[in-house]
């Protein structure tokens, strides 16, 4: 059984509640941080999501990804996506005890080369003050999270939909064009992401043909 966790319709609709509040509430702290954007834009078509993520069968595997536009912790603009250096996308919830177990795993290949090669941007999904481990931002801080493009999804969840997710961690690879090189959900053994990332950088298939 993969690992993972899953979004729920009810805690999602609750999620909504709570968290558009958050996002419209003015920061008045110098350390404020923007933990949800107001809107994620998708630009281009979505990823849909299916069965076979994590094969060489994903439909998504040679599909242009859309990019993501919102914001970052920062409140600045942030983007995701589009042609550069080969990537890994990381969808983040704070919550997903998954997730709080895969970013160890990622921060010490992350030091230790096994990453270089790649860009590797970050999502934050599922963000909710009624959630654990609230909020993202000093969880990433906290966990000494190396990269820095990290995007906040928004109360809708638009960015982690519209790469096709159901659960997370989740990531999605993307080659030098910006198009879907693989993708997989759940927790994942570091040898297994240190693959993927050596694949990618060559430009070689992520997956072997199953």
């Amino acid at each position: 059984m993969t690992r993972s966790c899953r979004t729920r319709p009810f805690v999602l609709l609750a999620m909504i509640a709570t968290v558009v509040a958050v996002a419209a509430a003015p920061a008045t702290a110098k350390d404020a941080k923007t933990e949800i954007s107001k809107k994620v834009v998708v630009a281009g078509a979505a990823l849909e999501a299916s069965p076979d993520v994590g094969t060489s069968a994903d439909p998504a595997i040679g599909r242009k990804a859309p990019t993501l536009t919102g914001q970052g912790f920062d409140g600045k603009k942030v983007t995701i996506g589009g042609p550069g250096k080969p990537r890994a996308v990381i969808f983040l919830s704070h919550s997903c005890p998954h997730c709080q177990a895969e970013v160890p795993r990622i921060v010490k290949l992350a030091k230790q080369g096994k990453l270089d090669g790649i860009e590797v941007d970050t999502v934050t999904t599922n963000t909710s003050t009624d959630l654990p481990n609230y909020p993202p931002s000093k969880w990433l801080a906290r966990e000494k999270w190396p990269f820095k493009t990290v995007l906040a999804d928004d109360a809708r969840l638009r960015g982690f939909f519209g790469y096709g997710g159901e659960a997370f961690p989740y990531f999605v690879l993307l080659d030098a064009q910006g198009k879907v090189a693989g993708r997989a959900a759940g927790e994942i053994e570091s040898q297994a992401i240190a693959d993927a990332a050596k694949n990618l950088a060559a430009g070689q298939p992520v997956f072997s043909a199953s």
